[in-house]
Formats: C-alpha cells, sequence, structure tokens
C-alpha cells in the first residue's frame, strides 16, 4: 500500500517563524530544535497514514515514532532518529502548501461552545459536554496545542474570541470537526451489523472486517511499552497513532480481541470504584456525549467487558498520563481510525 502524504515547504515554515518572532525554541526547552523543521515534518506526518499527535513545533517521542513507522511503509526498516531531530529530512516537499492557514471563527464553531462544569455530578446535568471556548475548539479542529496557537498569534486575546475574528493555524489537511463524529452517528443507526441494501438494489457494504477481501482486512496491533498502535493490512504496516494503554494499577489487558461494536457520541459512566479499582459501584453518574466527555467522540468495544478504544478530552495528555485499562487516542485519530476499520477487526495487545 504506498503512502503519499502532503507535504510542506521550509521556505514556508520558515516565515511562518519569522512572522510571528518564534524561530527558535522556548528558552529551556530541553529539545533545542529549530521549530520550524519540526512543525514541517508533524505536517507531513499528520498529513500521512503515521500520525505524530498533537502538533506542536517540537521534537518529541511521538513525533519520532511515527517517522520511524513511516520510513519502515516505505522499505526502510533501518531508519533510527534519536533525541534530536536530523539536519535534513529526506522526503519530497511541495512548495506550492503554505505551513500555515487563516482560519475564521464560525457560528458553526460557537454551537459547540458551551459551559463545562466541575466534575462529574455536575457534568452529568447538562445535556451535552460541549467545548470550553474557541481556544481548545481551534487546538482541536487543528491537532494543535493551545501554546502554538498562542505563538501562532501574538497578541491575540483567546479569552475573548468571537465569531468572524481570523486566526492563523497549522494548515493540517484534515480540520477535525465533532459534526463528522455526529454524522458517523447517525450513518451507523442505519448500518448497524447486517445492514440494509444500499440504495438502487446495490450489493451490501461490508459491515465486519472480514467481509472484506482478504488482503483489503485490517488488523490493529497495540504496543504498550512503546505507547503506539499500529494498523497492519495483508501483514504490512501501513499506519499508527500514538496512545495512551491503561495504567500500573489497570493496565490494558494483553492477549489477542477484537472489536465487538462501535459507539459514536457515546455516553459515560463515571464510577470512581470501577475507574480506581476495576470494580463496578452503585455510586454512579452518567455523562453526557461531547468533546469534553472523558471517552472524547466515539467507543470501540473490545470482547471484553469495559475495555474499549476510545477518544479523550485531554490529546495533550496522550502518551503521558494514564487510562484505565483502555486505549486511548486523539478525537480526531480516533475518528481516522474508525473510518478505516470495521468491527469483527483483529487486535493484539502486548
Amino acid at each position: 500500500m504506498s503512502v503519499t502524504p502532503r507535504a510542506f515547504s521550509t521556505l514556508a515554515a520558515l516565515a511562518l517563524f519569522a512572522a510571528t518572532g518564534h524561530g527558535a525554541p522556548p528558552e529551556g526547552d530541553p529539545n533545542p530544535a529549530p521549530v520550524e523543521r519540526v512543525l514541517q515534518v508533524q505536517l507531513f506526518l499528520d498529513a500521512s497514514a503515521f500520525k505524530p499527535g498533537v502538533i506542536d513545533g517540537r521534537w518529541g517521542e511521538f513525533t519520532r515514532k511515527a517517522l520511524v513507522r513511516y520510513e519502515q511503509a516505505q522499505g526502510r526498516d533501518g531508519a533510527s532518529y534519536g533525541e534530536k531531530p536530523p539536519a535534513q529530512f529526506d522526503h519530497p516537499l511541495d512548495a506550492t502548501n503554505p505551513a500555515r492557514t487563516t482560519y475564521r471563527l464560525t457560528p458553526d464553531d460557537q454551537r459547540f461552545i458551551g459551559s463545562v462544569p466541575e466534575g462529574p455530578v455536575a457534568q452529568s446535568k447538562v445535556e451535552r459536554l460541549l467545548y470550553a471556548d474557541f481556544l481548545e475548539l481551534v487546538s482541536e479542529k487543528f491537532h494543535a496545542t493551545r501554546e502554538l496557537l498562542r505563538q501562532l498569534n501574538p497578541g491575540y486575546d483567546w479569552s475573548t474570541a468571537k465569531q468572524g475574528d481570523e486566526v492563523q493555524v497549522p494548515n493540517v489537511a484534515t480540520p477535525f470537526s465533532v459534526q463528522d463524529a455526529m454524522d458517523m452517528k447517525a450513518n451507523g443507526d442505519k448500518t448497524e451489523k447486517g445492514g440494509k441494501t444500499a440504495e438502487g438494489g446495490k450489493a451490501k457494504a461490508p459491515t465486519t472486517e472480514d467481509q472484506k477481501p482478504e488482503k483489503e482486512q485490517y488488523s490493529i496491533r497495540i504496543d504498550v511499552a512503546e505507547e503506539m498502535l499500529e494498523l497492519r493490512q495483508n501483514g504490512n504496516l501501513v499506519g499508527s497513532y500514538p496512545i495512551t494503554a491503561g495504567s500500573e494499577s489497570l493496565p490494558a489487558p494483553e492477549g489477542k480481541w477484537f472489536v465487538k461494536g462501535m459507539a459514536w457520541m457515546p455516553t459515560f459512566r463515571w464510577d470512581k470504584a470501577m475507574l480506581q479499582k476495576g470494580e463496578r459501584s452503585d455510586n454512579a453518574c452518567e455523562l453526557p456525549p461531547g468533546p469534553n466527555n472523558p471517552v472524547g467522540i466515539l467507543w470501540m468495544q473490545l470482547n471484553r467487558d469495559g475495555i474499549g478504544f476510545h477518544g479523550t478530552d485531554d490529546p495533550e495528555t496522550i502518551g503521558r498520563a494514564s487510562s484505565h485499562g483502555c486505549i486511548r487516542l486523539a478525537n480526531w485519530d480516533a475518528l481516522d481510525l474508525a473510518k478505516k476499520v470495521l468491527p469483527g477487526v483483529k487486535v493484539t495487545i502486548r
């Protein structure tokens, strides 16, 4: 399977940070890398099937791990990168694509912003768990850290952001929208397992992974120590995503599993005893759907009770904060993964 990611020019990235006054890493940065080169390769990877996690313009473990896997998929198995980025990235560049773009805040954005109460009891009483503000919404839409957005918009007061304002954002190939997940939920309600024949008498689309041609079937491998999810097809590595895989007290269960089903825009049963000890109690709260739901915009249930893949309300903590036995991804990566695989996809956790 060939991978042809969108890429960005060094000159465009240089212009970006020259314009914002951030051509060097912040003082005290433990990984002193030219920010413009790292931003360039992060955008390159984000547009490919090998995801780098949140875009922040800094060289880090998930950018490195994604790049190594991208190289492996191109037949360069010996590729390796250290704690500092290489002087040159040997990848095709497209000088017509700038590293940043202008985005205007819209009324459609506004409808996904609302009050996010403190604590699960208060949260259980609202209709939806929306974004707290425009900064949170735009950072997720463009797969970026809040700090990077502040750097790209010096002098802009995000606390007073409003519809019609124009802001600078990373030029990601596929901006994320909660509406996409809502549309998937609506479509999923019509095409459940054993779904209906398509309009016009066309043959049914596959509803489970094993109904695809064998060479097109995906499988998933979770490397807990690496905190990476690898997507394979016909034995070949074709994609990867950074993850959080369980915790010391509730590790992700090793073994061979499969995805039983997917729930878009799920609710979440918040149960302190379950989260801390893996034991269900009667003292629980049902949290409503939305991007600030603890499991984000997607729940993919494994054939083990209470364990699955899911999104998150805080993508900047992927690979850093623990998860309660489950596999946690950024919402945009969860959406990308779930558009590729079907229920029944085989999962190996090791």
